[in-house]
């Protein structure tokens, strides 16, 4: 067949060519899903200015785009793009032929073009039809992952509030209710970031990123480079391991210093240099942050504020106060850091 090709007549050559071009423009749709159509009709509109003898195929390859359409649901492009497909692909058949064999090659190119069509929305329904049982799929993972946490979480909970209650009732506090707080706190903890870890995974698909603590320590260092930017003059001084806290402590903390150097850019003097603390021993952890400033620290209830901040570090078992001393503000906050070492009694 190529020695025949190239020892053919040139008409042959560009006949050859010209299929070429139309099966490239037809595939061309499913990387270019709006020009690729498009190219596809201008390439194929040549076929009606060629000669009667030349042999092509390429008009075959109008079944593509028809397809490829409905796959992709471009109904509108499809519905603009088939009536002249079909006139093209027709007229270059029925071109010389009688009037019998031109109804038969319209006739053909209709029932083609129409299976096409048939077949692309076919794919299209089936592939919605995926989509909406991997959603379905992943609600009822979302839903087992609710009724894990109401079944076991909540449980656990309840058990605690129940004996707590009891504890408080019989006014005893035995080393076995210190012991079954502590274990089953750490387990709810546990179970929530097992939860999270699963309810994350679901949401993000192919996720590699592992469950990650708060940067403590990073954050600080972004916080510092804020200030810095802004004229400001800051140190920072960290006593003891913050790179091992779990829970709500670490959480709570950033909040906490975010604000409070928020407040910095907002109201304290960049003449005058912060200071940032960060204490932690075996039972406690202690934050301050000291700027100097003469505007007064914004009252607002919510997230942000000095009382979104008191509301953050009671809710994590925490207290937290601002003061106003020699015209420096004072931000402080101490967190104690429950351990089951530390829930038992020392005998001396």
């Amino acid at each position: 067949m190529v020695i025949g090709w190239v020892a053919g007549p040139r008409s042959t050559s560009w006949a050859v060519l010209l299929d070429l071009a139309t099966c490239i423009t037809a595939a061309l749709g499913a990387f270019l899903p709006r020009t690729g159509p498009l190219a596809f009709v201008a390439v194929l509109s040549v076929y009606a200015f060629i000669p009667n003898d030349w042999l092509t195929l390429g008009e075959l390859a109008a079944l593509i785009p028809i397809l490829g359409m409905g796959v992709r649901r471009q109904k509108r492009l499809r519905r603009v793009l088939a009536p002249p497909i079909l006139v093209l692909v027709a007229y270059r058949s029925v071109v010389g032929q009688s009037l019998s064999n031109a109804w038969g090659y319209i006739a053909f190119w209709t029932l083609a073009l129409a299976a096409a069509w048939l077949v692309g929305d076919a794919f299209a329904r089936s592939r919605a039809a995926q989509r909406l049982e991997a959603e379905a799929a992943l609600a009822e993972q979302r839903t087992q992952i609710a009724r894990d946490l109401h079944d076991v979480v909540a449980h656990d909970l309840s058990n605690m509030s129940l004996r707590a209650q009891h504890a408080l009732l019989s006014g005893t506090s035995a080393t076995d209710d210190l012991e079954y707080f502590a274990q089953t706190s750490s387990k709810c903890v546990d179970d929530i970031r097992r939860l999270l870890r699963l309810l994350r995974a679901n949401s993000v698909p192919n996720s590699a990123e592992p469950w990650q603590e708060p940067d403590i320590q990073g954050t600080l260092s972004n916080q510092m480079e804020r200030l810095r930017s802004a004229g400001f003059a800051v140190t920072a001084q960290i006593e003891g391991d913050i790179s091992v806290l779990t829970g709500t402590i670490p959480h709570t903390v950033l909040g906490i210093l975010v604000e409070s150097c928020n407040n910095i850019l907002r109201h304290a003097d960049a003449a005058e240099p912060c200071v940032i603390l960060m204490t932690r021993t075996e039972a406690q952890l202690d934050l301050a942050v000291i700027s100097s400033g003469e505007g007064e620290l914004t009252r607002k209830p919510g997230r942000l504020g000095i009382i979104g901040m008191q509301e953050r570090a009671e809710a994590a078992g925490g207290a937290l106060s601002i003061q106003n001393a020699n015209e420096k503000w004072i931000v402080s906050a101490s967190f104690p850091i429950w351990t089951l070492a530390s829930a038992r009694p020392v005998h001396g």
